[in-house]
């Protein structure tokens, strides 16, 4: 991992905060992005591989992550800030806010809002976190437009015009690409983060206004999701009994069917399949970070609710593509 701040001189101190790394561990990879708060669970079996850069500075951030797996992500964004971007590699359904996406359709976030993020099974998105008063400020001053109506118009995902398109990937490229390298290697122009920034404001302005135009609003997946959510609060709250699917449809008060249906439409996958994956998950996060405290693996299996050890081993070498004992060891040393 790199990564570094840049003090540059032009009238006033810019402080930009430049982070290029490559992951092996999708724990890390949700702690890896600045600015963010970020809680994932891989989906696809096998062993992962990542990649974050990230370059941020005055309340702008520019980041592209990629990832090798299918990953449910619960994020959010620096506090009152939007976000625009491209997903700019989709191999698989995947979905944004309950959006399904496409390769270069354009993404956003509204202020404060939580994302709920399904990745595909090779995945990559570009984007700007802007905060609300930047955003809002240069909308009004340069666009004479108010964002905060025209934002209320933008679905999560949503078509641009090509050439809008072409300009938006083109700019965050520069600043996620040209710009992080050049941070890193010390040939950053003191002058050039003042120019690409106005670029980046102006795009993505320029971009809400092209999608616009499309005046239906999200709604679709929002109980489903809801559900989804609900189901990992449950199966954490109750992780050494783990709670049976009867148990949850009667806490939800919804058929087995509704169930089924919501994880389909949002996960792909099963409940059950998904709740052992939660379960999985913190069982990994105990064995990398709390590797000095633990004598016994058995003993975090079955505080976490399992209690068949091959059948546990093998669910989880399965997901992680490594047995329990290799990510104790490595942890250890």
């Amino acid at each position: 991992m790199h990564q570094e701040k840049i003090w540059l001189d032009n009238h006033q101190k810019l402080e930009i905060d430049a982070v290029r790394c490559r992951l092996s561990d999708v724990l890390e990879q949700a702690a890896a992005l600045p600015l963010w708060s970020q809680d994932y669970t891989q989906l696809d079996k096998g062993q992962f591989s990542g990649s974050v850069t990230s370059v941020a500075c005055q309340g702008v951030q520019i980041f592209r992550e990629a990832m090798n797996r299918s990953v449910d992500e619960l994020a959010s964004a620096p506090p009152d800030s939007y976000v625009i971007g491209l997903p700019t590699i989709v191999e698989g359904d995947a979905l944004w806010s309950g959006s399904k996406l496409s390769k270069n359709s354009l993404i956003t976030m509204d202020i404060n809002d939580e994302l709920l993020f399904r990745t595909s099974h090779s995945s990559e998105i570009t984007a700007a976190v802007i905060s609300d008063e930047r955003l809002e400020e240069y909308a009004e001053r340069v666009e004479k437009v108010d964002l905060r109506p025209l934002m209320s118009k933008v679905n999560p995902v949503e078509t641009l015009p090509p050439a809008i398109q072409s300009r938006l990937l083109a700019t965050l490229y520069i600043g996620t690409e040209h710009l992080a390298k050049n941070i890193e290697d010390g040939t950053s122009h003191p002058n050039s983060w003042r120019h690409f920034e106005d670029s980046v404001l102006s795009i993505c302005v320029q971009a809400l206004m092209a999608a616009s135009n499309n005046n239906s609003r999200h709604h679709e997946y929002r109980v489903h999701r809801y559900i989804v959510k609900s189901v990992r609060e449950l199966t954490l709250a109750q992780h050494c009994d783990p709670i049976t699917i009867g148990e949850i449809c009667t806490a939800l008060n919804i058929s087995r069917r509704t169930l089924n249906h919501a994880f389909q439409q949002v996960l792909g996958i099963t409940p059950v399949a998904y709740m052992r994956n939660i379960r999985l998950h913190k069982i990994r996060a105990e064995l990398q970070y709390k590797s000095q405290q633990i004598h016994n693996i058995a003993c975090v299996a079955s505080h976490w609710g399992f209690w068949h050890m091959s059948l546990f081993s093998r669910y989880y070498r399965e997901l992680f593509g490594e047995c329990p004992s290799d990510t104790l060891e490595r942890s250890r040393h």
